[in-house]
């Protein structure tokens, strides 16, 4: 973001902290009277809504509300929950859709659909690593009636987050109005891509006279057209001169991806109560996603020859320019020119079907809860190369990535050198009964127990079949077959192209695909896993009230029994599957954990509440890091040698003790100011080792072999504060705003926490009066570490995003809105070690959203 931006905007969001602060203390008893007589609605009443929810609320919790049924405040529901303090957000192909909390990792949190898991799967090759992680792209925020992001633990609410637990709740039909319909169409434009797409969302509701039996359901269809123009390095190479060592780009390539996707969700719920005692609601999803990826990327490709660098720049140990020249002894993967195009068909369906059956006495209630989800997701990954002997220059000055071939390098020069087929598959499904009770109690102190049992069987299965070329065929094929010479247009938006960023013919290339016989097609067993968890639970939580103090203490039980199903394979040639020894491995283990809890509120006043909440948490591993597959082979030309990796099934989960403490002071009903300390004592963290491990090879011969492998480590500290303010002038204007800082040290030096942001920070103002409602939002994330590449560190750099929405209600039935997504077209960008030198440059632009929404 321009610096002038920024400071506008923190400019305003002090202004408004200290207006709000100064209306505090003014605020007295004839002023909230007058303030609560006001008739809100829209964002200035799901925003009240809001706070009456974590007001009320027995725990630490923060929520989202719907503006009205089918009108969520933003456009995805990962964008909403980042609103919210300690709440950072990542984005896959321009849109957030994975949720981080207080510094922790996606996949160390948890998502739950009406209090249960929700299967998902994805289309995309991160599917190699599969994750934990909930992917909120399937989720359309028209569905949604409140988002609960639950920062402290209870007993009665499933395990699995370190973090927080995010709990999305749909609407049920006797909660509404009969015979009630919303509608709305939108237009969505891209102006990277200049495409526009349509967006449509319909509810209806209804129920009998005599409100006892009702059913709801809706439908989502959303076209979305994306294009990414990237530049970037893929790490440093070392490089060895004069018995001194520096480092260069391992490439300066540039790329364009586009991707055509459409999301169709249907939802429908079935409500009976046939009497004052008995209620029963069926609730269904189903959602699936299509989508078409193509990308083209050229530039130098420096990791074959870095030692050969001429009128090279360097700033201390980095080489920041330079040029290299055509050598005659390069071999493949080392000339100075790659061409890269990918093709990448397929897509993911997620379907949920959750019956619940709730009876009510006097002074009891029973709730039995049973279902089943199910995800899978396809993709057909092809790739292809081009390499050329050039004479590039490059550059990585001032935090850019540039490259220049010589002009007589053409399209004829490349000739084919590596291409792959990938048919990737993964799948996860679960099946669960629960059954709770909750007792009422006459006690001076306990007001209720709650009680209950649960067990979940719970499946993650990932495949992939590759299809690969004969090297001479593909060495025949040229780029000028698969392209007419004409370049990327408008890269980065700067209405120039990046130099030969050439236009690909990705049909031309599946038609060669079709016409040239493949020289190997097989199941590659080193992607394949299959995952079983067996989950067994029982807890017991005391709810308390006395006076001013209010809370609940518990504890809960969970027994994990775990089947993780693989191979062990000797790859004797990595590039020739009929020379591996292929062994199938069952590994079987169980574990225990006891879980306590306690949630603490303090009436400090009418308007304070003091919280306070410890409790200890687990989140399972990653599913890729629990297989039981094993690959090794032998060579001298790898640091260490004879590598190899494996998964390690017998890893233990992440364990932590955390504690919380935090007080609000709501001085007026749709106004709040608040600071909350939380500190989470990781017990247990997993990282990677190179383990030195006696194997056979194919003669039965043991040798060392070094296995990359994930083991438990010593874990840390991650500590912070939360700011939040959240004031209604009562003329129509507010504001939003919080601050969290994170501070995460590990026990073992040199280590650093993944996805920890220090720093995180957003404001909205907002007008909601009459007939108009508009507001605009920053939101601001700091850096983060993300992980290891060759021998460096990288890290995702701080990204903040400005938005905007204005919304005119027309008549009683319908409204127009307007929305603009990153109205400052900022970029995300990505580090490699601890000089800011460039990792990857990434240009999505802005989205604009416009469209009509009637009710009935």
């Amino acid at each position: 973001m321009h610096k002038s931006t920024l400071f506008r905007v923190s400019v305003l969001s002090a202004s408004v902290m200290f207006a709000c602060s100064s209306l505090a203390s003014e605020v007295d008893a004839t002023e909230e009277e007058e303030v609560e007589r006001i008739q809100v609605r829209g964002f200035a009443a799901s925003q009240e809504r809001n706070l009456n929810i974590k007001r009320f609320s027995d725990t630490i919790v923060d929520a989202v509300t719907a503006e009205d049924v089918g009108k969520f405040p933003d456009q995805t529901v990962a964008d909403s929950l980042a609103r919210i303090s300690g709440v950072q957000v990542e984005k896959s192909d321009g849109e957030s859709d994975r949720v981080s909390i207080r510094g922790t990792a996606p996949h160390l949190n948890l998502t739950l659909l009406n209090g249960q898991n929700v299967a998902s799967a994805t289309a995309s090759t991160s599917i190699l690593t599969p994750s934990r992680g909930f992917n909120y792209s399937l989720l359309p925020a028209e569905v949604i009636q409140t988002l609960e992001v639950h920062k402290s633990a209870q007993a009665k609410i499933d395990e699995g987050s370190l973090g927080g637990t995010v709990i999305v709740r749909t609407r049920n039909p006797l909660e509404l109005e009969s015979n009630f319909l919303a509608l709305s169409a939108r237009m969505a434009y891209q102006d990277t891509s200049d495409k526009t797409s349509p967006q449509l969302s319909g509810f209806y509701s209804w129920k009998n006279d005599n409100e006892d039996f009702g059913f709801n359901f809706s439908a989502v269809y959303k076209e979305n057209n994306i294009q990414r123009d990237s530049k970037f390095t893929r790490g440093l190479s070392r490089v060895v001169r004069d018995d001194m060592t520096y480092f260069a780009p391992a490439e300066a390539r540039a790329s364009r991806y586009e991707s055509a996707r459409d999301l169709t969700t249907l939802t429908a719920a079935i409500q009976y109560a046939p009497n004052d005692a008995w209620s029963l609601t069926f609730n269904n999803l189903f959602s699936k996603v299509d989508q078409e990826n193509r990308s083209v990327a050229n530039g130098a490709y420096l990791i074959g020859s870095p030692n050969d660098i001429q009128f090279s720049n360097t700033v201390g140990n980095l080489i920041t320019s330079g040029r290299v020249f055509p050598n005659a002894d390069d071999v493949n993967w080392e000339q100075e020119a790659l061409y890269t195009a990918n093709y990448h068909l397929g897509g993911y369906e997620t379907r949920v079907h959750d019956l619940q059956a709730d009876y009510t006495a006097d002074n009891y209630t029973l709730s039995f809860q049973l279902g089943f989800t199910r995800a899978k997701g396809d993709i057909k990954d092809d790739q292809v190369e081009f390499q050329a002997a050039a004479e590039a220059d490059f550059s990585i000055a001032g935090g850019d990535v540039s490259y220049r071939f010589d002009d007589s390098l053409m399209p004829a020069d490349y000739n084919g050198l590596y291409t792959h087929r990938n048919l990737i598959s993964n799948t996860q499904k679960e099946s669960y009964f629960q059954a709770d009770l909750n007792y009422v109690l006459n006690g001076e102190w306990f007001t209720s127990i709650d009680a209950g049992v649960k067990y979940r069987a719970h499946n993650k299965t990932s495949g992939l079949f590759k299809v690969v070329w004969h090297p001479d065929d593909l060495g025949a094929a040229r780029l000028n077959q698969f392209t007419d010479g004409s370049l990327i247009q408008d890269f980065f938006g700067q209405g120039s192209e990046q130099h030969a960023l050439y236009q690909f013919n990705h049909t031309a290339w599946q038609q060669w695909t079709v016409d040239t016989t493949p020289l190997r097609e097989y199941d590659h067993m080193e992607y394949a896993f299959d995952l079983t968890e067996n989950i067994g639970n029982a807890y017991l939580q005391g709810n308390f009230a006395v006076d001013k103090l209010r809370g609940n203490i518990g504890v809960r039980y969970a027994r994990t029994e775990q089947t993780s199903e693989g191979y062990d394979f000797w790859m004797q040639f990595p590039w020739a599957p009929e020379s591996w020894i292929w062994t199938p491995v069952v590994v079987e283990r169980s574990y225990d954990d006891i879980l306590p809890s306690l949630n603490i509120n303090y009436d400090l006043a009418d308007d304070i509440i003091v919280r306070f909440a410890a409790a200890k948490v687990i989140s399972r591993p990653d599913y890729d890091l629990l297989t039981s597959r094993r690959g090794y082979r032998k060579t001298a030309f790898h640091n260490p040698p004879n590598p190899g990796f494996q998964g390690n099934p017998h890893l233990d989960p992440y364990r932590a003790n955390q504690y919380d403490l935090s007080a609000e002071y709501y001085f007026t009903s749709a106004s709040i100011i608040s600071v909350a300390y939380f500190y989470k004592d990781i017990g247990s963290y997993i990282d990677e080792q190179y383990f030195p491990v006696m194997l056979p090879d194919e003669d039965n011969n043991l040798d060392e072999y070094n296995l990359r492998t994930p083991v438990n480590t010593k874990g840390g500290i991650n500590q912070g504060i939360e700011l939040n303010l959240q004031h209604n002038f009562g003329n129509g204007f507010g504001a939003l705003a919080n601050y969290t800082y994170a501070d995460a040290k590990m026990s073992e030096e040199g280590k650093e926490l993944p996805n920890n942001s220090r720093h995180t920070y957003n404001a909205t103002a907002y007008y909601d009066k009459g007939d108009w409602s508009a507001r605009i939002s920053y939101n601001y994330r700091d850096r983060y570490y993300a992980g290891i590449i060759g021998e460096h560190r990288w890290y995702q750099s701080g990204y903040g995003q400005i938005d905007t929405n204005i919304t005119y209600q027309i008549n009683e039935n319908f409204s127009a809105m307007f929305q603009v997504v990153n109205l400052g077209d900022s970029k995300a960008k990505a580090e490699v070690g601890d000089d800011g030198v460039p990792f990857r440059i990434n240009h999505f632009g802005r989205r604009i959203f416009a469209g009509v929404r009637a009710t009935f």
